[in-house]
């Protein structure tokens, strides 16, 4: 008996819930659906469904016989929702009825699965409206920046959430009424942050701390170190004397039974007769009255002969060398760390660190880089190669935000340490170069001294509109002075736009209602425009239009669109005079502006969340990797991975360089660590820099990047299903559907020794993983020659795990990787260089999905089909400029679509 779909009517595959709370106007709408599944595919459903869902039957309430095969609304986009997820689960139809032949069921779940693709993307189509939205944390983060000169912590704001790989889709950001005393909040924040800096300090926010001013301590534990070694060999010398006594021989034979050792006999010490008590000889402490404490004292030989390692290198009277961390004590964890508390008085804002440093020669390249933390164990905040020397050392110039949360925690430790110092190998390390030479690890790095200075930054805009002292004044400002630094302020807050009638009086109104309560000057000001911060004009991005219709932009209106499109933030001085001069509202005005923001510095505001969202680099840090099988992808290697990545795109677009080397190239865009990674020589320093690749480099594109790689695994394997359906997704522009619910596992490949490509395979026997695997796979078997971290490689190993978790011997197989495959419905290739090319070939399908991605992202809503035309002339365009980066930027900054409400 067939089972009702209603059973199977509470789930949706991801993307449906947010097509039902959608609609498309009947004026809108099109004549016909655009996602209609072909008419052969109805016998199907005769045949094996409409027994049990036709006319005269209808279990679970379910009928089919009636569903039309174009989805042209939610309602029917809902129904063959049901049926698509009932088939792919394997419940329809049931297991005792008569089933469907397997190539005729996955080519029907293959195009029913792409019909619904195009049936979301149709019924999601907002037809070219842009709905107002708030702004979202990333550029309200910037746009408190720009206007206060502050940065402020917003974890605790709404989450940018909606069904959009972009955080700037207004579907995602919305806001509830409760959310704007959490904005207020935050503004008071910002303002005290901001009144505070405008206050000149009587202290020098300055301070530098020479290496060598460590020496002394070093040298004092040093000595603490040595004599408590000879302190406990001196109590085991003792307690070894009274077991040696001819009285205690049967004591200590008693004791022998259970303690066969010497150094489990001391544990007892106590029922020797005339062992003394470890605190005789200075072991004070309850915890150090034990052995084990003993032993360890005893043991720091090991340490004190890299002590005295250390005395023995040059140049410790003008600086002093970071050394290996252990977690037992002794000196040399003096010098492990070097940094200092920032002080009290330091304020949360810009600073700039300093280090004076050079590396060591005769260490491994691999170990000439430097870490800037905050707390010992803290994940570095920045990574940088050192290439100065111990003749001409080098000095870092660090850009450090001491943020207010950590000023509030009392976290203000600033470090420097080598590179993968807390990795928690030091031990390890420490006995491996004992080995080799007697001592410990070589040093690396020379440091002469480090500083931290503030960064005195003009006021910025918000703060220059107050033309009225900041602090508390006797009977405060007069009114007409105070209304016309509020108007102002208003201006600057409203991105140039006038504060409409009545808003500045209300403002005033908070101000004397602020003083009527006994605040002063100062605290009624931050109430007063915190209000502001936290009204809707200042929070949403609006751009108001009668009856809803399509308008063109105003001068400032676009401005703003502009200026948050390319650089996440509020329109600068510039680009408003611009627009109030009307050079905005003409092409070459606009393009000449457009120019100026993507050459500016703050243009990274632009690259890095659209690269990251675009191309969902956040997947790199989902899981953690496998320190034993990649020891080289550390934590700074995956950084350094990312970076590829988003300095890749900023160099093509500083460059104006064709998109489509993202698909193929002869270069790498890297620095020192990561060129390292990759086998390249000659690569020095921190900064990104285009690097020509050898012949038969497997790197150059986005095909070749780590970071890309690594997203295709889970830390420890590859993955080359998600491998495969990122590249359909993000680079041929065919991007497969969901993956379908309730797909069942096959339990007979639990446990057995295969390959890859043989599970896989395996796994496409059932019609319903066959119907999109069939398109997936031979991209991700292509791929297989990198490993999970991204590393090239010939040979892989499956190895099984028994009942304990243990590595299993018996279930263990090598193999030499086979990166042939051929593409469904598609051509052959034998290896990944051949893969390479067939993807490098489909320029046009790359630059349709960039150009939606770039569209999305840009005006805040979903690319739709009414978008077709504007995606068609964007790349006919940049196809014409062989694809140029910035040819992208600026056609669509040039389109009606984004001039238009």
């Amino acid at each position: 008996m067939a089972k009702p779909f209603s059973q199977f009517g509470g789930v949706c595959v991801a993307g449906l819930a947010v097509l039902s709370s959608l609609s498309v106007s009947g004026d809108a709408a099109e004549p016909k659906p655009r996602a209609v599944l072909a008419e052969r595919h109805r016998k199907l459903l005769e045949e094996h469904c409409q027994g049990c869902h036709g006319a005269e039957k209808q279990k679970g309430k379910f009928r089919l016989d009636d569903l039309p095969l174009g989805i042209g609304d939610v309602a029917t986009a809902e129904r063959w929702q049901k049926v698509l997820n009932a088939m792919n689960s394997g419940e329809m139809p049931p297991e005792e009825e008569k089933q469907p032949d397997r190539q005729r069921k996955a080519d029907f779940l293959e195009e029913l699965s792409q019909v619904m693709v195009v049936a979301r993307k149709a019924l999601a189509d907002q037809h070219g409206v842009i709905a107002m939205r708030r702004l979202n944390r990333r550029e309200y983060r910037n746009t408190l920046r720009e206007l206060l000169g502050v940065e402020v912590d917003v974890s605790e704001l709404p989450a940018d959430t909606g069904g959009s790989g972009f955080d700037t889709v207004g579907a995602g950001l919305f806001l509830t009424s409760t959310q704007f005393e959490q904005y207020e909040a935050i503004g008071r924040e910002a303002l005290e942050m901001a009144f505070s800096a405008q206050v000149p300090s009587s202290k020098e926010r300055k301070l530098r701390v020479e290496m060598e001013s460590r020496l002394p301590i070093f040298d004092k534990r040093h000595q603490e170190g040595l004599g408590a070694r000879d302190r406990a060999n001196a109590w085991i010398q003792a307690v070894d004397a009274a077991a040696a006594r001819p009285e205690n021989a049967a004591k200590v034979a008693e004791l022998r039974k259970i303690a066969q050792t010497d150094d489990a006999l001391r544990y007892h010490w106590k029922k020797i007769p005339g062992a003394p008590n470890p605190t005789e000889f200075g072991f004070v402490k309850e915890s150090e009255v034990n052995p084990a404490i003993v032993y360890l004292y005893r043991n720091h030989v090991e340490f004190i002969r890299y002590d005295e390692y250390y005395r023995t290198l040059p140049r410790l009277d003008t600086g002093g060398y970071l050394t290996s961390q252990s977690r037992v004590g002794g000196g040399n964890n003096v010098m492990a760390l070097f940094g200092f508390p920032i002080p009290l008085h330091f304020p949360a804002g810009e600073y700039t660190v300093r280090v004076r440093v050079a590396a060591v020669p005769g260490v491994p390249e691999a170990r000439h880089f430097l870490e800037l933390c905050m707390g010992s164990s803290m994940p570095a905040l920045s990574l940088h190669h050192i290439t100065g020397t111990m003749e001409q050392p080098q000095v870092l110039e660090i850009p450090f935000t001491l943020t207010k949360a950590n000023v509030d925690r009392g976290s203000r430790n600033l470090f420097i340490r080598e590179r993968g110092a807390n990795d928690g190998k030091s031990d390890q390390r420490l006995k491996e170069a004992q080995v080799r030479n007697g001592f410990g690890p070589e040093v690396a790095l020379w440091v002469d001294w480090m500083e931290i200075e503030e960064r005195r930054v003009p006021p910025a805009p918000g703060i220059r509109a107050l033309t009225i002292p900041l602090e508390d004044r006797g009977a405060g400002v007069a009114p007409q002075p105070l209304r016309a630094a509020l108007e102002q302020f208003v201006v600057e807050a409203y991105r140039g736009v006038s504060a409409p009638a009545g808003m500045v009086d209300r403002v005033l109104g908070i101000y004397a209602a602020r003083q009527k309560l006994g605040d002063g000057h100062r605290e009624a000001l931050k109430h007063a425009l915190a209000a502001v911060l936290s009204s809707p004009r200042f929070l949403f991005r609006a751009e108001p239009s009668e009856n809803g219709e399509h308008r063109p932009l105003t001068g400032l209106e676009l401005a703003t669109r502009l200026s948050y499109f390319l650089q996440g933030g509020p329109p600068d001085d510039a680009l408003r005079a611009a627009a109030t001069r009307g050079e905005l509202l003409r092409p070459e005005g606009l393009r000449a502006q457009t120019e100026r923001l993507l050459n500016s510095p703050e243009s990274v505001r632009f690259v890095r969340p659209f690269v990251t969202q675009w191309l969902g680099l956040d997947r790199l840090d989902l899981f953690q990797f496998s320190k034993a099988l990649y020891p080289r992808f550390d934590d700074a290697m995956r950084s350094a991975a990312r970076e590829e990545v988003l300095e890749t795109y900023a160099y093509l677009l500083r460059e104006n360089a064709p998109l489509t080397d993202l698909l193929r190239a002869d270069y790498v865009v890297t620095n020192a660590l990561l060129a390292e990674y990759y086998g390249l020589s000659g690569v020095r320093g921190d900064a990104f820099r285009k690097v020509l690749l050898p012949a038969g480099s497997p790197r150059g594109g986005l095909l070749g990047m780590a970071a890309i790689l690594a997203m295709g695994s889970n830390g420890q394997r590859t993955n080359p299903v998600e491998r495969g359906a990122w590249v359909l997704r993000k680079l041929l522009h065919e991007p497969p559907p969901p993956a379908p619910a309730n797909v069942p596992e096959i339990a007979r490949l639990a446990g057995k020794a295969l390959t890859t490509r043989e599970r896989l395979q395996a796994h496409q026997e059932e019609p319903q993983c066959a119907s999109c695997h069939r398109k997936i796979d031979p991209i991700g078997f292509g791929l297989e020659n990198f490993d999970a971290a991204g590393q090239w490689r010939t040979k892989d190993t499956y190895q099984g795990l028994d009942a304990a978790g243990k590595p299993d011997p018996k279930v263990r197989k090598t193999w030499t990787i086979e990166a042939s495959a051929t593409l469904h419905k598609g051509p052959s290739f034998k290896d990944y260089f051949e893969l390479k090319e067939i993807v490098a070939g489909r320029r046009e399908s790359f630059a349709r999905g960039f150009t939606s991605a770039l569209i999305e992202y840009a005006l805040g809503r979903p690319c739709g089909f009414s978008d077709d035309a504007l995606v068609d002339g964007i790349v006919r365009k940049t196809a014409s400029e062989a694809f140029a980066a910035r040819s992208f930027i600026h056609a669509l900054v040039q389109s009606k679509p984004f001039q238009s409400k």
